[in-house]
């Protein structure tokens, strides 16, 4: 149940973190999108929407399921959601495109630690679609609840800024 719970917690935390960076800094995504130059420039703006709103509907949809249970089918699609971004940071980073990561926050360059980063948390989202139905609901509050986000903080914030203190020693220390 433990590892289970913390599992989609981390993912939790760090769609919610996403979504509200991409909110703060709405330029962020389509800047990046036009660096790889993957999706096609008059796109990237369509894109850099729809991946937000994706985003956006994951995160309530997680959140609210995380108080009485989470869906498994909602895991599920997070789980899909990240490997796609890891997927699309492996071609990007393969290919030699380069640029930001349009993560949010920090201007972190696409690399092998976004990319990890994305597949980790595919893995963490496809745990708790598995085993949805141990995950500890809010709405269930004790002591078990209590280092289960505990830990789920403390892992999804050194997710979060894994890449950047990569990228930037500075920030590690």
């Amino acid at each position: 149940m433990f590892p289970v719970s913390v599992a989609a917690y981390v993912v939790a935390l760090v769609l919610v973190i996403a979504v509200v960076e991409r909110v703060l800094a709405p330029g962020g995504l389509p800047a990046a999108l036009a660096a790889h130059r993957v999706v096609p420039r008059r796109a990237v703006r369509a894109v850099a929407v729809a991946v937000t709103v994706v985003e956006a509907v994951l995160a309530v949809l997680l959140l609210v399921g995380l108080v009485t249970g989470p869906s498994p089918l909602v895991l599920a699609g997070v789980a899909v959601l990240f490997a796609g971004y890891g997927g699309y940071a492996w071609h990007v980073t393969a290919s030699g495109r380069g640029g930001p990561c349009g993560c949010g926050g920090a201007e972190v360059p696409m690399g092998h630690w976004v990319t990890g980063r994305a597949f980790a948390l595919a893995a963490l989202a496809a745990l708790g679609a598995a085993a949805h139905d141990v995950v500890a609901p809010l709405a269930r509050f004790d002591t078990q609840l209590v280092v289960v986000l505990l830990a789920a903080a403390t892992i999804g914030i050194l997710l979060w800024h894994l890449p950047a203190a990569t990228r930037h020693p500075e920030v590690a220390r």
